[in-house]
């Protein structure tokens, strides 16, 4: 017994033989067509005329005379109804584009139901108004909504419906609707198969029904007696119903799953692009012939991309049923970026967010670029302005590349002189010009042309070209719905499908890929405003009717399949396997060891090799490190050699400076150095002298404005009043206020702080020079704070962000012991090492991190020796030799600087 197909085109074969250009045949996908058409051509061994090849939606339009207008199309039309039926009270497009979607979705679904309009929006009415009839009291605000909703919408729907048939267009449901009423007149076939469909709108079966009352009619029902025979099986719920309608069939039920199934193997996958790497080692595993009979089926279709990077080299014939949304690919987040950008920017310019992002977009400057052009805008973004000027962005480009400004100056135009149409297209004007060497870019650039008209059409059609909102609705509904195909040949070679197009196929071998709970089945939105009560009433479908749709894919998929491998991730966020694969463990194959079983996928990912780099601690380097010992080794200097000893290399041997962070964002430099100017110039008045708790709280109200005054030192006060900038303002302000709280209740609470020192230089030098022979290095620090706290020193660092007390317990002092996390303790340690090394008289200190962004942290975080977090002299002989084998440790001829691979805050190795 052949494939499914195979047994259609037979039976036609046999009851037309080769007339069959007046026959057609109702498919469940234009796929399924292309092997029925190889089947009839095969068996009959002659020439033939091809029979009516169609979907049920393709006979559905052809009976009605319609066509099916696009959700994009749609949405103005329904938008021009509801003006109509709202009048004056109508709400602006922006509006109508929140609830649209849904009411449409629910609109059509109705017509395909037959349901009829008056009755069905009365009962709605009267289901809002159900509550309140058995109480006194008034109907809800809500309630007032909902009856005004369902009243509008049943005269949006009738509205609607009249506009959508004087063009000759209608929603899906609305087709199917006309299709009824045209029918059986409308049947131009002599006979008409109707093979392998499976749910249908009861539209749908009244159109069969009639073909069927007009004896022209022929059904093949593609199931099997597994899930057919059993009522307990949700898969074979709308085949039990079309079988007592219409009968048995000419094609048998199989018992392929009923006699044993395909033998199947689950995997896991530890995430979803595994999986994708677990059907290419599969695939490694295979013969030419073998992948030939093989189909993978995605059921999360984003798997794709990942799917085509990981295909062997050798895996010869591969046809991908499925294109890659223009959405998903670059020039679609290019357009994207852009629009957004766009519908934000006013009379003073772009947001430089979303500058940026255009600008940088690898469309317009490709990796590759690099060169004086991305020199010239990493000036412009550093500007640090809020905004950019149209004028700016063409003077830095006009200074480079005469041919790129004059494309921003059309693409960046400013009010609505220049059409949206005319800026879009200069946009990818730009981008062909870039990846012009590169055919799939150009051909994303081509399709995106292609939609950029479509939608200045359609908004020049409705008259609402000119608003942002209308480029916003369109444009991205069209960036998701165009695919950009692959050429193959559908009949041989490795299929690649979506798990709907595979309806009707029957490879011998499955891999099936996001066969996870949430994707098979997939999670149900339930995006209707139609309550469950009266969807059941009125025949709608429900959320079971889906779901036994899925499972009938699913199973069908299975039936005839000698092997399957279904795949599924799991991971912590995961769902787990799907709900179908439990149910073939505890219902297929339950008792029959072998047929079934579950491994964890092992796949031998490629690793992307990153060149280690390893400065090797050659003379010359050496030479820098004495000359750094020479000027004086400070404390950030040491904890950032101990983090990452090439961070280190680059900033302090080879002298780096971190960049500026383009953009409108404060960076954390300027963040911290204004907010350790606004503690200094607070606390400098108090020198000397316990801090008072009154006057400490009298010194908040006043604390916004002197961080307004250092932050305007590098942006202008309306840049800070806005956006991002305005937020991180906010969060400074609430931090200084939150900390100086703090100090008032600590001093209310009875704590003596009496500030000694702001900003102090701290140096030495001598107390290595006989562990080190020919060598006397320099130690130096400028200290943040010095406190007399109840009678003992305190050493303090102010820290904008975070810290953990962890990381300043050291259980031992070596330097293995301040390595990784603990290069906070290294320079808490040395601030305190330098102190009691200058101050003789101190006999003991306490140094520790006040951390701003810890509510009430005024007291800080203390560093530890062991269970003590005092530093006294006894311990200055063993700190003494710490640093001296860090000096010894920096000049090692052996050793080198490498990056640190558990450090994720290097500023410079981490990008190499």
């Amino acid at each position: 017994m052949g494939t499914f197909l195979e047994q259609v085109a037979a039976a036609m074969l046999a009851e037309h033989g080769g007339a069959l250009a007046d026959v057609a045949v109702v498919l469940p996908s234009r796929r399924a067509g292309l092997h029925l058409r190889q089947a009839l051509a095969r068996q009959s061994g002659a020439a033939l005329w091809s029979p009516d090849i169609l979907t049920l939606p393709d006979l559905m339009a052809r009976l009605s005379g319609l066509r099916v207008i696009p959700m994009e199309e749609l949405l103005f039309e329904a938008y021009e109804a509801y003006r109509v039926v709202e009048g004056t009270r109508a709400r602006p497009l922006e509006d109508f584009i929140e609830w649209a979607p849904v009411t449409l979705a629910d609109m059509s679904e109705v017509d395909a139901n037959l349901v009829g309009l008056d009755g069905f929006y009365r009962d709605l009415r009267s289901w809002e108004e159900l509550e309140w009839s058995f109480n006194e009291d008034p109907l809800s605000e809500h309630q007032q909504h909902m009856v005004h909703y369902w009243a509008r919408t049943g005269k949006l729907h009738a509205a609607l419906n009249l506009r959508l048939l004087a063009v000759g267009s209608g929603t899906t449901g609305l087709v199917e609707r006309m299709a009824v009423e045209r029918v059986p007149g409308a049947f131009t076939w002599q006979r008409i198969w109707f093979a392998g469909l499976n749910a249908l709108t009861r539209a749908e079966e009244q159109v069969l029904i009639a073909a069927q009352e007009a004896g022209i009619a022929r059904f093949a029902w593609d199931a099997d007696r597994y899930y057919l025979d059993d009522a307990v099986q949700e898969a074979g719920d709308h085949l039990r119903q079309a079988v007592r309608r219409f009968g048995p069939g000419i094609i048998p039920v199989t018992d392929h799953l009923a006699a044993g199934g395909p033998r199947v193997q689950v995997m896991r996958a530890s995430n979803a692009v595994a999986q994708v790497w677990c059907a290419a080692d599969r695939l490694r595993a295979m013969g030419p012939e073998e992948r030939a009979t093989t189909a993978i089926v995605l059921a999360d279709e984003s798997l794709l991309p990942a799917l085509l990077e990981a295909l062997p080299g050798d895996t010869g014939e591969v046809n991908v049923t499925m294109g890659l949304s223009v959405a998903s690919l670059p020039v679609g987040g290019l357009i994207s970026g852009f629009v957004r950008g766009a519908v934000r920017a006013d009379e003073r310019g772009w947001l430089l967010a979303d500058a940026d992002g255009v600008l940088r977009h690898p469309m317009l400057r490709p990796a590759r670029g690099g060169g004086s052009m991305d020199r010239a805008l990493d000036t412009l973004f550093n500007t640090r302005a809020h905004r950019l000027e149209i004028g700016s962005i063409s003077a830095i480009l006009d200074s480079r590349d005469n041919e790129e400004a004059k494309h921003a100056r059309v693409i960046f135009a400013p009010g609505a002189g220049t059409p949206m149409r005319t800026r879009l297209m200069a946009l990818l004007a730009w981008a062909k010009r870039t990846v012009e060497a590169d055919p799939f870019a150009t051909e994303q650039v081509y399709q995106a042309s292609l939609i950029v008209g479509r939608a200045a059409d359609l908004l020049e059609k409705y008259g609402h070209d000119a608003a942002p909102t209308g480029w916003t609705t369109v444009l991205p509904r069209l960036l998701r719905s165009a695919r950009i195909g692959f050429f193959g040949e559908p009949l041989t070679g490795l299929q690649i499908m979506g798990l709907l197009e595979a309806r009707g196929l029957d490879p011998q071998r499955v891999i099936l890929l996001g066969a996870q709970e949430g994707t098979l089945p997939a999670a149900s939105l339930e995006r209707s405003y139609i309550p469950f009560e009266l969807r059941r009433a009125h025949g709608l479908p429900l959320r079971d009717s889906g779901d036994a749709v899925q499972a009938y894919n699913f199973l069908r998929l299975l039936q005839r399949s000698k092997e399957a491998v279904l795949v599924h991730v799991d991971d912590a966020g995961a769902n787990g396997p799907s709900r179908f694969i439990a149910q073939l463990e505890h219902g297929l194959y339950k008792g029959r060891p072998g047929m079934m079983t579950v491994a964890t996928a092992r796949v031998p990912v490629p690793v992307r090799g990153a060149a280690a780099v390893m400065i090797p601690n050659d003379e010359e380097t050496r030479a820098r490190v004495r000359a750094l010992l020479e000027r004086g080794l400070s404390p950030s200097a040491l904890g950032t050699w101990l983090r990452c000893p090439l961070d280190f290399w680059f900033r302090y041997v080879r002298g780096l400076k971190e960049p500026d962070v383009p953009g409108a964002l404060i960076g954390a430099d300027v963040m911290g150095s204004a907010l350790h100017a606004v503690m200094e110039d607070l606390h400098r008045p108090w020198l000397g002298r316990p801090l008072d708790a009154d006057t400490v709280e009298a010194a908040i109200p006043g604390i916004r404005e002197a961080i307004l005054a250092r932050f305007a030192k590098d942006f202008s006060l309306d840049h800070l009043s806005q956006g991002q900038p305005l937020l991180q303002t906010g969060m400074a302000v609430q931090a200084v206020e939150n900390y100086l709280r703090a100090e008032v209740r600590a001093v209310r609470e009875g704590r003596r702080i009496t500030p000694l020192a702001l900003e102090t230089e701290l140096r030495t030098q001598g107390p290595l020079r006989d562990l080190i022979p020919g060598l006397d290095p320099v130690f130096k620090g400028r200290l943040d704070r010095m406190d007399d706290r109840d009678g003992v020193i305190h050493i303090l660092d102010l820290k904008t962000g975070g810290a953990d007390a962890k990381d300043l317990e050291l259980k031992e002092l070596n330097l293995d012991a301040l390595r990784g996390k603990k290069g906070h303790a290294a320079q808490l340690l040395m601030y305190a090492w330098l102190h009691l090394l200058n101050n003789p008289d101190v006999a003991e200190v306490r140094a520790g991190l006040q951390t701003l962004r810890s509510a009430g942290a005024s007291d800080g975080i203390y560093l530890k020796l062991g269970t003590m977090d005092r530093i006294t002299r006894t311990d200055l002989p063993a700190i003494t030799a710490l640093f001296a084998d860090a000096v010894r440790a920096l000049l090692d001829p052996e050793a080198g600087y490498a990056h640190d691979p558990d450090n994720t805050y290097c500023v410079f190795c981490a990008k190499e």
